[in-house]
């Protein structure tokens, strides 16, 4: 159970920035309803805090999951065709497979025991569903808690009405109403805003008719408490009594909606205009945005009145990233107000905005602030969809699009994304046909799919890409297409094709110069193959050579793959001593970035060479880490053929030495360890004996596991273990290898032994 990002964290719940209140039946009711059922939805009006008691449900569940508990925040994603993805990169997973997302997802999370908090599911309640049906059919021990205005409508989904905070009821004493879930929100938050606000005998009273005229609703109730920074809660409770008398709005629990509406409306007229205006304008983005944004997007002097609207929680901003956040109400608020002229003048803005960032990113690609620009790209993924949806979905906007898309390329490349990068490709390749920009977006599309092993659509997206190329007379293309057509030569194992190739790549980019970290690239591919010739010496050169380009560039991404390369061609050389180093380098280098494939491909090089040095233990546990690693990336070893031979003999000769025995019991240490205690070990920080988790008792399996193993160890076979707890086989067979996997277990022999050894009681 390999944690899933890079970290040796077990969760991405977000901490509390404010206290927790109330909820105790519905956190009991939820820790039941996970507990019975594997898909349980959390169902109710906006505002009433589904999101929030799914966290702190989630944060109380973090123990029972093996491999911990993961928000996929779902507010800001408008493509629906991007939802395996959006699942996908919360929990960390490349972006590298070619084939259905969702399969791909839903083989990486096969053997994982997880908790999935799905949050804000209401615009995707049809993609949601489908995508629900196939992990839940896929991994037994995945559980998913969803947050949405209405259930999925998926088969044995269980859901729960939210309802708001309890408030007193007309005629509860004053000692007894200070206790009801509403009150002590809208205290705890009053506080927060105003140092010092306190119940007295003479609020109370006031404070109890504002939680009913407000329904007990969370997001009311803190838009009203802010408003004592402002105003006397007399005066607040006069005005919302009049807006809603105006409005009409019942005081039954039916009209919830209407009362939210009402207290956010109340809350719009009591901000400056320039405020509303801003209030609207910035119903722009999907997501999260700086205050650069902002102020680029809503016009000059958005930043002080942004300032003033977290001020009054109508936006909130993360003290930790700086960054500015709408909850969806506001968002749909605001968007409701902004007048159809402006609608599409905001979103030409927003997406010229994020196209300068873009091609900023792109030209600082070769720069010492490269990995800077790869994170701040990684924070603006909603953006840039969404920049790029309105480009494309936009008649006469395309040509952006195309731009931004071309700008996009290296950081697909480098960060792994190559599904999403291919997606945008394949619409940029329909604008500007014959232009040099839609020659580019088929190299893009070409490039992406080799390094996807797609080949059959690859070789003749490169073909038109060459021709158009020689057509415009572009000679760095030309130089690039040609690359990449080594490396399909390379992926099918015709190594003197790709040699041929990379070797002509290579002249052409020293002619016109490096123009990306593509071409730079060349070098190590060239290199890689090279020393799969057995041509150690020019593989170290060509390394070398590299080295040197990225030392005066200060280009990061380059640099490590440039290590890993030349720690390879060092190894074949017979210098294992001098390959560690060179593969520890690298590691530091690609851990910092995320680079999750070179660090796997590190763990292997780090493993050969400890065979080689005689230090098996260690190789052993590291062979069981990149095994579970290949198995989360799901995309080809970058090697091609003969990597896996020279990987596979290496583990053959540690087996060897250690006896299959001592060899699978290190290996499955390294597959259980989260990625930070992996890590430790190839660096020697921590001994191979020191990477053994503590034992698991039978008390650690699920319940359903506990069952299976029990029926194992009294005899029956798989298909009378269906039939007696009316599963599938299908659902037992993936059942009892996740056991096996827990265990580090490869025989029924063994489980049935061990179950027989586990205390009674």
């Amino acid at each position: 159970m390999t944690t899933l990002i890079l970290t040796q964290q077990r969760d991405n719940l977000p901490a509390d920035v404010t206290t927790f209140i109330g909820r105790r039946r519905e956190l009991a009711a939820v820790a039941a309803a996970i507990g019975r059922h594997r898909l349980v939805t959390l169902r109710g009006a906006g505002g009433v805090g589904k999101t929030r008691l799914a966290l702190r449900a989630a944060q109380l569940a973090r123990d029972s999951f093996a491999d911990g508990c993961w928000l996929v925040e779902l507010s800001a994603l408008r493509q629906q065709e991007l939802l395996p993805r959006t699942v996908s990169a919360a929990l960390g997973l490349p972006d590298k497979a070619a084939g259905d997302p969702l399969a791909v997802l839903a083989a990486s999370l096969a053997n994982q025991e997880m908790l999935l908090v799905l949050d804000t599911c209401e615009h995707l309640v049809e993609p949601c569903g489908r995508l629900v049906r196939r992990l839940l059919r896929a991994a037994p021990g995945l559980r998913i808690l969803v947050t949405s205005r209405e259930p999925l409508g998926v088969t044995d989904e269980h859901a729960l009405l939210i309802s708001p905070l309890e408030v007193p009821v007309p005629g509860t004493p004053g000692a007894r109403a200070v206790d009801c879930e509403a009150v002590e929100l809208f205290v705890e938050r009053a506080r927060a805003a105003v140092p010092g606000f306190s119940l007295t005998p003479e609020n109370t009273g006031l404070v109890v008719q504002l939680c009913r005229r407000l329904d007990g609703i969370a997001l009311a109730l803190e838009l009203a408490a802010v408003r004592l920074r402002s105003m006397p809660l007399e005066e607040i409770l006069a005005r919302l009594t009049d807006r809603f008398r105006i409005l009409g709005t019942a005081r039954t629990s039916l009209d919830r909606h209407r009362t939210l509406r009402g207290a956010v409306s109340w809350s719009y007229e009591l901000c400056t205009p320039d405020e509303r205006r801003l209030w609207a304008r910035l119903s722009v983005f999907p997501g999260s945005f700086t205050e650069d944004a902002a102020e680029h997007v809503c016009g000059p002097g958005a930043g002080q009145v942004l300032t003033r609207l977290a001020g009054k929680s109508i936006v909130n901003r993360d003290e930790g990233t700086g960054r500015y956040q709408m909850l969806d109400t506001m968002r749909e608020f605001g968007a409701e107000r902004l007048p159809d002229d402006a609608d599409g003048l905001l979103r030409a803005r927003h997406r010229d905005y994020f196209l300068s960032l873009t091609q900023r990113a792109a030209a600082a690609s070769l720069t010492p602030a490269q990995a800077e620009w790869m994170g701040r790209l990684g924070q603006e993924t909603d953006n840039l969809r969404t920049a790029l949806d309105y480009s494309f979905g936009t008649p006469g906007q395309e040509a952006a699009g195309l731009r931004m898309t071309l700008s996009l390329r290296t950081y697909w490349l480098m960060v792994g994304q190559f599904s999403e990068g291919r997606r945008w490709h394949k619409l940029a390749m329909a604008t500007g046909v014959g232009s040099a920009g839609h020659a580019w977006a088929v190299f893009g599309a070409g490039v992406l799919a080799v390094q996807q092993s797609d080949l059959a659509s690859a070789t003749p997206l490169l073909a038109l890409a060459a021709a158009l190329a020689v057509e415009l007379g572009d000679d760095d293309l030309a130089a690039q297409v040609t690359d990449a057509r080594g490396m399909v030569a390379f992926y099918s194992g015709d190594l003197e094709t790709a040699r041929s190739q990379y070797e002509s790549a290579l002249a052409a980019h020293k002619r016109t110069g490096f123009s990306d970290t593509f071409a730079l690239g060349t070098y190590a591919r060239l290199a890689s193959t090279c020393l799969l010739a057995l041509e150690t010496d020019r593989a170290i050169e060509l390394c070398e050579e590299y080295l040197r380009h990225c030392d005066e560039l200060g280009e990061l991404w380059g640099r490590g793959s440039a290590l890993w390369v030349r720690g390879a061609a060092r190894w074949m050389a017979g210098d294992s001593p001098a390959a560690i180093e060179d593969a520890l380098a690298c590691l530091v280098i690609k851990e910092k970035i995320g680079d999750l494939h070179t660090i796997t491909m590190s763990f292997d090089l780090l493993a050969v060479c400890l065979v080689a040095t005689g230090d098996y233990d260690r190789a052993a546990v590291l062979y069981g880490a990149s095994e579970t690693l290949w198995k989360i990336i799901n995309a080809p070893v970058l090697m091609g053929p003969a990597y896996a031979e020279i990987r596979g003999g290496a583990a053959q000769t540690a087996r060897n030495e250690l006896g299959d025995e001592r060899f699978e019991a290190l290996c499955h240490r390294g597959m259980v360890l989260p990625l930070g205690g992996a890590i430790a070990v190839a660096r020697g920080e921590a001994a191979a004996a020191d990477s053994v988790p503590p034992a698991i008792t039978i008390k650690q399996l699920t319940r359903r596991e506990r069952e299976i193993a029990a029926l194992v160890a009294d005899g029956l076979g798989n298909r009378e273990i269906a039939e007696r707890l009316f599963l599938s086989k299908r659902t037992v067979d993936s059942h009892i290898e996740h056991i096996f996997t827990k265990l580090g277990f490869s025989s029924r022999t063994q489980l049935t032994n061990w179950v027989l050894g586990q205390p009674s009681n």
